[in-house]
């Protein structure tokens, strides 16, 4: 009896001693949150895919180009050249999107009273794919997952059904950035003030 109660203990502690798996980094205008989660595969995949394809039509636009004009007559030159051209647009289209980042971040930008999901890419550029305003925040609170043993905090759209999901980690890691954002989407943002 005395051993079971102590494992269920012991398996209780293990999951407070958890790592969170966000990151908070303040800056000088807000803060952002790195959720933890990890890419998705399918994802991974598409970079994967799009690198090797983007790297062969890239190499076809100028191969296209280095061919000797003695295997070309006439109109061909033309044609070959604009192959050339979308091979290549299609190259750096493939090659952009594998150099872009595979997990997005939400950076809350207190100055200005907005939410924005940012990718970065490789080289660490970001790219803003959503922005809300503090006042199209319709909630932030806590779903937790039961089939990983694990809770998301979520920013709710107005009252619609659209969500962004913040963060991910065991939910008493999650309450004082539940708390935190909260506290922060209720206060006017300095340059309205």
């Amino acid at each position: 009896m005395t051993g079971s109660v102590a494992t269920q203990f012991s398996g209780g502690q293990g999951q407070m001693a958890k790592p969170t798996h966000f990151a908070v980094e303040d800056t000088f205008w807000g803060y952002q949150i790195r959720s933890g989660r990890a890419p998705a595969i399918g994802v991974m995949m598409a970079q994967l895919f799009s690198y090797f394809f983007g790297a062969c039509f890239m190499i076809a636009a100028v191969s296209m180009l280095a061919l000797p004009v003695l295997f070309f007559n006439g109109d061909v030159g033309v044609i070959r050249l604009a192959a050339s051209v979308l091979f290549a647009a299609v190259g750096f289209y493939l090659l952009w999107f594998a150099s872009r980042g595979s997990q997005a971040e939400i950076h809350v930008d207190t100055s200005v009273g907005e939410i924005r999901e940012v990718i970065s890419n490789r080289a660490g550029k970001p790219t803003t794919i959503g922005a809300y305003g503090f006042d199209a925040i319709g909630g932030v609170f806590i779903e937790s997952q039961p089939e990983n043993g694990l809770a998301s905090l979520v920013l709710q759209y107005r009252d619609t059904n659209q969500r962004v999901c913040v963060a991910e980690a065991i939910e008493a890691q999650l309450i004082p950035l539940r708390d935190r954002l909260a506290q922060d989407l209720m206060i006017t943002p300095h340059s309205a003030a």
